[in-house]
């Protein structure tokens, strides 16, 4: 799944400065931060929030003759719930109409749907539902929309918010993502390591429209392109191992915030 990481815009005397941006392709992270830094030049934007606020944007459109689906976790804490949990229709508010997003009950080992309608309203739960910080969500976009422009937006989990994140996965299947805003490689995590042998980590390809898949073999080794392979910002992962449940805690890969 491509990506463009940008780190951006600090707040100085009121003003925004643009601080530091490296492009990979598709996929944009900012991060909003009120300190002051010394930087070149002023936009013309306001930061809201006296903590590093951060974005993920993730483009999305249908497929011309069939859907298209893109698996992602939210990676950032919320602004506004004191649980930490993001709803459904504001992350997903600009998605088009009859867009159903599927989240994974990890204990039912089944998909609880939220539907948008032909005229862009969330049906029944899908008005209320919440989820959580690194909880996967496929989002099944119609075949004839046009591309679409989805933020995923918050406080960016710091050394006082989220210092370390508990994480864990049932027997059968998890939808999760890497819990911090980073690009981290797999074989770093914490995750990696305390997940049991012969897992399989599935990643969804949104172009082709397939997963990528990372094993872990009987003796503990990443095979292949898992040794190298990177989790992105936002990306969701399908985990699979028939053990028994196990958790960890992720430790933040960054120093600051």
């Amino acid at each position: 799944m491509p990506f463009i990481l940008v780190l951006t815009v600090c707040m100085v005397e009121g003003k925004l400065i643009n601080w530091m941006g490296v492009k990979m392709k598709k996929v944009v992270l900012g991060i909003m931060v009120c300190v002051a830094l010394a930087a070149t030049w002023a936009v013309g934007q306001q930061v809201l929030s006296k903590n590093a606020v951060g974005y993920v944007k993730v483009d999305m459109e249908g497929g011309g003759t069939k859907p298209n689906l893109y698996l992602v976790a939210h990676p950032f804490e919320s602004l506004t719930d004191a649980n930490g949990l993001h709803l459904v229709s504001n992350v997903f508010a600009a998605v088009p109409n009859n867009t159903i997003v599927s989240v994974w009950d990890p204990i039912g080992q089944g998909y609880v749907q939220y539907g948008r309608d032909g005229r862009g309203t969330w049906l029944g739960a899908a008005a209320t539902a919440k989820i959580s910080r690194s909880q996967g969500a496929f989002v099944r976009i119609p075949s004839n929309a046009t591309q679409r422009e989805v933020f995923l937006m918050g406080e960016v989990p710091d050394k006082t918010t989220a210092p370390s994140q508990y994480m864990s996965r049932a027997e059968g299947l998890t939808m999760i993502g890497f819990p911090y805003p980073v690009a981290t490689r797999l074989t770093n995590t914490v995750m990696a390591q305390a997940l049991p042998n012969n897992t399989i980590i599935s990643v969804w390809d949104s172009a082709a429209q397939t997963y990528v898949q990372y094993g872990k073999d009987g003796r503990g080794n990443w095979l292949g392109a898992a040794a190298t392979a990177e989790l992105q910002p936002g990306q969701g992962m399908v985990i699979r191992n028939t053990n028994a449940p196990n958790s960890w805690w992720e430790t933040k890969p960054y120093s600051w915030p």
